[in-house]
């Protein structure tokens, strides 16, 4: 009775050893392609080419959902999309500062048009015309007349 509970024992642990041992073998190298694909995302981010960061971080969720990478992926796909809300309300913010000082250009711009169409027509300014004097012609330069010898 000794020597079965020994081998059930025995057996137990080395299926549960076993199962260890596969889980290692089948999702360290997981561990180690998503942390590649998570390096690569980070450079990504690093030089500003946030589209080809969110598709690799998004493979990294898709591919491998639960490894480590993963969830940092995760993490970072919402602070992507954080930052890029934060810049898009900053611009937003500064094209209606901009069209605010356009509105008020306009404004002043139809006042003045406003003043100008108000004021009254000036009346023409009727000038007599003098009829040009004559001209005098001057008078021909006579040359003295020589005398023949």
């Amino acid at each position: 009775m000794r020597a079965r509970t020994v081998i059930i024992v025995t057996a137990l642990l080395s299926s549960v050893l076993g199962a260890v041992v596969a889980y290692l073998i089948l999702t360290v190298p997981n561990d180690l392609q998503a942390g590649a694909l998570m390096r690569t995302a980070r450079k990504q981010i690093a030089s500003g080419d946030n589209e080809h960061a969110r598709q690799s971080l998004s493979n990294i969720v898709q591919q491998y959902p639960r490894t480590d990478a993963a969830a940092a992926a995760t993490v970072a796909l919402a602070s992507l999309a954080d930052s890029e809300r934060k810049k898009l309300a900053a611009d937003l913010a500064a094209q209606r500062s901009e069209t605010a000082a356009q509105q008020k250009q306009i404004a002043a711009l139809k006042q003045q048009i406003d003043e100008v169409a108000a004021r009254p027509v000036p009346q023409p300014v009727i000038i007599k015309q003098v009829a040009p004097a004559a001209k005098k012609t001057p008078a021909k330069k006579t040359t003295p007349k020589r005398r023949r010898r």
